[in-house]
């Protein structure tokens, strides 16, 4: 019988350890509060956001199927929009 290969977007190992992704969660989730606490922006333009997401679709460390960053293991749709969210190796 073939084992089945998970599909790209399933392979864990091309992302950070689950601990690190939830570190990387909780430091974004903190950094987006004290935006909302200073009463900053929280939400970048659509040209931004569009930017944003052309950079990464260039890069080799995102996986355009399953939208995230093998970097941080960030689900990219989201990062994108947020003002106090970063790439982690500083394309944007």
């Amino acid at each position: 019988m073939e084992e089945k290969k998970k599909p790209d977007f399933v392979n864990d190992q091309d992302y950070p350890d689950f601990w690190q992704q939830m570190q990387n969660f909780q430091d974004f989730l903190k950094d987006v509060g004290q935006g909302v606490q200073e009463g900053n922006a929280i939400l970048v333009s659509e040209e931004k956001r569009q930017l944003r997401e052309n950079l990464c679709n260039e890069c080799s460390h995102f996986n355009s199927v399953s939208k995230r960053c093998k970097q941080c293991g960030c689900f990219m749709e989201m990062k994108w929009r947020f003002t106090k969210s970063e790439c982690p190796i500083m394309l944007w």
